[in-house]
């Protein structure tokens, strides 16, 4: 599995417009997801309900996109990332 654009571009998957491209929308995705929970933190609001919101959007999404097996491929991929990062602050604080 490719893990970088640049992957993409050496195997001929993606030209080099198609994977500026395709880098350029994920950026954007993290930057307007990352305001939509920062500003349901400033509204007293429960950020963590609206990114579950979010994770059952995109679970059902990327079945739709490349079937049930490559879903899980791709979520099981983002469960070990996340099992690999060093909390920035104490659980819940």
């Amino acid at each position: 599995m490719p893990r970088s654009y640049l992957d993409y571009i050496a195997t001929g998957q993606m030209t080099d417009l198609e994977a500026i491209k395709h880098n350029t929308v994920r950026n954007q995705g993290r930057i307007h997801i990352a305001a939509a929970l920062a500003a349901h933190v400033r509204d007293g609001l429960p950020a963590d309900a609206a990114a579950f919101g979010v994770l059952d959007t995109l679970a059902v999404k990327l079945v739709e996109w490349y079937g049930a097996a490559a879903a899980g491929e791709v979520l099981r991929h983002y469960a070990a990332v996340c099992e690999r990062q060093v909390p920035a602050v104490p659980s819940n604080g």
